[in-house]
């Protein structure tokens, strides 16, 4: 699995903005944006981040990038987690990780990451080992009974 490609795609606010209008409408709560100026500084924050570090940075480290910073800056009314998570399965598969969120370790992934138990580097390594098909327990049991 090459994951450092030579061009990577990237989401924009309007596919964030009907990520988060799917989650709602499938799992409830309010489609809603807190305030659209944290959305869009949020967004170009991770398209800097990303363009600062490529080469060095792969796929699923800018995949964590997009859970990290967008379950932490709470940029809707509700579905925050969901959309964060959404935005990057999204994203990892638009640049050809196929991923299987289907387990409960997804969901203590981005619960650890939104209540700050874990920095970018431990949620990268996490999504590393979740998308790996050896991952038998891809969250450390220090950050999942933290959640």
């Amino acid at each position: 699995m090459n994951t450092t490609p030579d061009i990577s795609y990237h989401l924009t606010i309007d596919v964030v903005l009907k990520i988060h209008a799917e989650a709602t409408a499938r799992f409830g709560g309010l489609d809603f944006v807190r305030e659209m100026s944290l959305l869009e500084s949020t967004m170009e924050a991770l398209h800097s981040t990303f363009t600062d570090q490529l080469p060095s940075m792969d796929v699923i480290e800018m995949g964590a990038a997009y859970l990290f910073y967008m379950s932490k800056n709470h940029l809707f009314v509700d579905g925050n987690k969901r959309t964060a998570l959404g935005s990057c399965i999204t994203f990892l598969r638009l640049n050809g990780i196929q991923t299987a969120p289907d387990s409960p370790e997804w969901e203590r992934l981005v619960k650890a990451v939104a209540a700050s138990k874990m920095n970018r580097s431990e949620a990268t390594r996490a999504l590393r080992g979740l998308i790996s098909s050896d991952s038998s327990s891809a969250i450390p049991m220090e950050f999942a009974e933290a959640v």
